[in-house]
């Protein structure tokens, strides 16, 4: 039956139905890796987005609504348990990038090959002139010749073939440098990212900011050639463990944040599926997973094509005219949720960058699914609930709430355990004595229990012998000798 196809409605969480509609191509693949892997929905996202990033860096920049031209890479962040299926999730939407990896790295190797036969063969012939310069003598002519050809011989020397390697796994940012030194665009891709995260790796942070925001970037090293970085493009995606991440969320991890550097990236910390992923939901059909492949491909020997000819410019991506009217109120959002009290007060880091990644992903999406010429408000409203699902992950991950709040929230768990026991009037010592170590001293118990009372969760209430009692379920009516007690 026709109808209407309304456009995406922008909620602040993403829909899997209305992303389905309204962005076929990466939607369905999502779901379709869902539901066979049966791994968390944004975590099948997060790999769709990551193959969308790795593919169309090197071929598209966005124009921002304010004129400013960035980078289309994405920086993605995936925290999830071991056993969530991150490899396996990671592997299936990388799979035409690296396959196609698999045939450069071999192609790379037989060109190798051919580069050290003609470089024997040039030296060889080079150090034969420069022998017959040194025994010319005197003669002039014989010496004009043979600085002729020794000069066009110069003029001839083999160039070493360029890596053209997409995806580098598990290795330090450090080399990940020295990668794109050589190729000018790469994906640095972890499925278990304590290697990039653990030691000595982030001493790369300030030269990683400066790819995501498309500026040059200068390595000086000791005994070494300097790096000397400009225009790459660099895609990143990684996942940990939560207890690999921590760290970086907590006290010890206070340098990297203050750098800037968390705050580029889209935060994926998805529900768990474990112990829901049962055989009668599990699907086994993979039509819209190689749909997300064909189109993989294509833009792949699109941006090969490009590598060959050489000096070939980025596709600039536009907003259309009503769309930057849109991403303007986003982003006065989002600045005015940096004042005392909003949501962003503590994550001031965080806001400065979400504008320009929610342009960024609007910016893919409308590349992927070939959207016509300028990116629409509707592209614009998916790539924004995008972001706020990632924005409300990172405020979670590295703004926790107060003391008072965490502590409310562990009380509640021991009252929810009274309740199922039967209990509903209790005395408010009682809760005390019973209450996480931690709470019984300087006044943690009772700001706690405040927040509880203030939210309804429990009432106060003073019994016969006037002393201070609590009612665990609040919203039942009292009982007659309770209502004769003073509130």
């Amino acid at each position: 039956m026709g109808g209407l196809i309304m456009a995406y409605p922008m909620t602040g969480k993403i829909n899997p139905a209305a992303f389905c509609q309204s962005k076929p191509l990466l939607g369905e693949a999502v779901r379709q890796a869902h539901q066979n892997y049966q791994a968390p929905y944004r975590l099948c996202l997060m790999g769709g987005l990551a193959a969308l990033s790795s593919a169309a860096q090197s071929l598209a920049d966005v124009v921002m609504p304010y004129g400013a031209k960035v980078p289309t890479s994405l920086s993605l962040v995936g925290i999830a348990l071991s056993g969530e299926r991150k490899s396996t999730v990671e592997r299936r939407f990388m799979k035409e990038i690296k396959a196609l990896d698999d045939n450069i790295e071999e192609e790379h190797g037989s060109n190798l090959a051919d580069y050290r036969l003609k470089m024997l063969e040039w030296k060889s012939r080079k150090k034969q002139l420069e022998k017959q310069l040194v025994k010319s003598g005197g003669d002039d002519h014989e010496l004009t010749s043979i600085r002729e050809e020794l000069r066009e011989l110069l003029a001839t020397e083999p160039t070493k073939p360029q890596r053209a390697k997409l995806v580098y796994e598990d290795i330090s940012p450090m080399a990940m440098l020295n990668a794109l030194n050589e190729t000018g665009v790469g994906t640095l891709v972890s499925s278990e990212g304590g290697i990039i995260v653990d030691g000595k790796s982030f001493d790369a942070v300030p030269h990683l900011n400066s790819l995501w925001s498309g500026d040059k970037v200068s390595v000086a090293r000791v005994g070494k050639p300097s790096l000397n970085i400009s225009d790459a493009r660099l895609t990143v995606s990684i996942m940990l463990q939560p207890e690999i991440f921590k760290p970086h969320t907590d006290k010890k991890g206070e340098k990297v944040r203050g750098s800037g550097h968390w705050a580029r990236y889209l935060v994926f910390n998805p529900v768990s599926t474990q112990g829901d992923r049962l055989s009668m939901y599990q699907a086994n059909s993979w039509e819209h997973l190689e749909a997300f492949d064909r189109r993989i491909r294509e833009i792949l020997s699109k941006a090969r094509m490009a590598r060959v000819v050489g000096d070939v410019e980025r596709e600039e991506i536009r907003f259309a005219e009503e769309a930057a009217a849109e991403w303007y109120k986003l982003a006065d959002r989002i600045e005015i949720a940096i004042r005392s009290g909003g949501e962003f007060e503590k994550a001031s880091d965080h806001a400065s960058k979400l504008g320009e990644n929610i342009a960024r992903v609007a910016a893919l999406l409308h590349y992927f699914e070939g959207d016509g010429d300028v990116i629409s408000v509707e592209t614009l409203n998916v790539a924004a609930d995008i972001c706020a699902e990632c924005s409300h992950d990172f405020l979670q991950l590295f703004v926790p709430p107060p003391e008072e709040v965490r502590d409310a929230v562990e009380l509640d768990k021991l009252i929810n355990r009274m309740r199922d026991d039967g209990l509903r009037f209790i005395r408010r010592t009682y809760l005390h004595k019973r209450c996480p170590n931690a709470q019984r001293t300087g006044g943690r118990f009772f700001r706690a229990l405040d927040v509880l009372l203030r939210e309804g969760v429990i009432r106060s209430y003073v019994d016969m012998s006037n002393a201070q009692c609590l009612d665990l379920c609040p919203l039942l009516p009292l009982p007659w000798g309770v209502q004769n007690g003073h509130h």
